[in-house]
């Protein structure tokens, strides 16, 4: 086990576990959880060690995630998010953005999250609306983002927007949460991930310096596919697997002990063991596609790209699959708050219209085998 992921389990343990249920029925931002993690140096996973960072890589991310979101999906969602802000950063910091944005993270001081979506682009959150215009020497953002996870409990957001001069592509834009012109608005009112704190932005002629443009102009497309598409696939690949852990786990416990009146207990049922097979297959089947196409990621091997985006479909559908079965073991109970299968049951419907959807990228996987153009 690496250290890291020693480490992650043993906050989970210790803090996101115990703090779960109540992150989910007050639906409350997970803000212990979050800062246990950044004291403990976890904010800093993808920063380098030179700049006070872990050095991790996407095997890392996504082992982290699936630990973390076996105890708690909206711990997972939350520290995910921060992680793939902090890689876009670290993708291509100039010196005073290392100074100022990555140790910082490093230290556990400041949270970042993604402003990508947008209501008018669905799951094509890589076609932003909003445009970067020019303005003395500085850009201006105009417009309003969807599902900021973190919403404003971030001390920063990486948002994409069409880059001010024609045929460039997309920018990304570092834009403190404390900027003139920004704000959030609105709560997270969806069935599961109760306590991610995805919230609405708008931006209300926001002024970013040139210094705060990741990379140089139109480098955002390149940004989105080489960066934020694999951190965030492979991370939400994770937590999608953790849920379903989480249930399995949930679910075996309570056929272990659940006892009859006669004496006989719930695991002695031939079908709660189908269940339990169908189950255990379901979460390793799950974890281990997801940690592998994170290797291949990692060495980059020629197919990783293909592998990365079916570990998400794998993660989702198995989590969907497992979170059902683990309902029917638990019963009566499993539907009530007494145990957290129904939690399970609600986050792990999240994983499969997050974009890239589970559609999008079977098409695009589908594609890609065929020798067919993505686009």
């Amino acid at each position: 086990m690496s250290v890291i992921l020693e480490l992650t389990r043993q906050i989970t343990a210790e803090v996101i576990a115990p703090a779960a249920a109540a992150v989910d029925a007050e639906r409350r931002y997970p803000k212990e959880s979050m800062q246990a993690l950044g004291k403990a140096g976890l904010f800093g996973l993808l920063v380098p060690k030179e700049l006070g960072g872990l050095g991790g890589n996407l095997a890392d991310l996504s082992a982290v995630t699936e630990t973390i979101a076996a105890a708690c999906g909206s711990t997972a969602m939350c520290f995910l998010m921060h992680n793939c802000a902090t890689a876009v950063v670290a993708a291509k910091a100039t010196p005073e953005q290392q100074e100022r944005y990555l140790r910082p993270i490093a230290r556990g001081e400041k949270l970042g999250t993604l402003a990508f979506s947008e209501t008018g682009t669905g799951a094509h959150f890589y076609a932003p609306e909003i445009k970067a215009e020019p303005e003395a020497g500085q850009f201006v953002l105009n417009g309003k983002k969807s599902f900021v996870t973190n919403g404003d409990e971030a001390d920063f957001v990486i948002v994409i927007a069409n880059a001010s001069s024609p045929g460039l592509g997309t920018d990304m834009f570092i834009v403190d949460t404390d900027a003139p012109g920004l704000r959030f608005d609105g709560v997270w009112d969806g069935i599961g991930l109760s306590g991610n704190n995805s919230i609405a932005l708008f931006l209300e002629r926001v002024k970013v310096s040139a210094g705060q443009l990741v990379g140089a102009e139109g480098d955002g497309m390149g940004l989105v596919f080489q960066v934020v598409a694999p951190t965030f696939i492979l991370g939400v690949a994770g937590v999608n697997a953790g849920i379903a852990r989480g249930a399995y786990e949930t679910a075996l416990r309570h056929a272990q002990t659940r006892k009859y009146a006669d004496g006989r207990g719930l695991a002695e049922l031939q079908a709660i063991q189908f269940y339990l097979s169908d189950m255990f297959g379901g979460v390793e089947s799950a974890s281990l596609f997801v940690s592998n196409a994170a290797a291949k990621a990692v060495r980059g091997d020629a197919d990783a790209i293909l592998h990365v985006m079916q570990s998400k479909v794998q993660a989702s559908e198995q989590a969907i699959r497992v979170t059902n079965i683990a309902m029917q073991v638990c019963g009566g109970q499993g539907y009530t708050k007494a145990l957290p299968t129904e939690r399970y049951l609600r986050d792990a419907r999240a994983g499969a219209v997050m974009a890239p959807t589970t559609e999008v990228l079977k098409e695009w996987i589908g594609k890609s085998v065929a020798g067919v153009p993505l686009f």
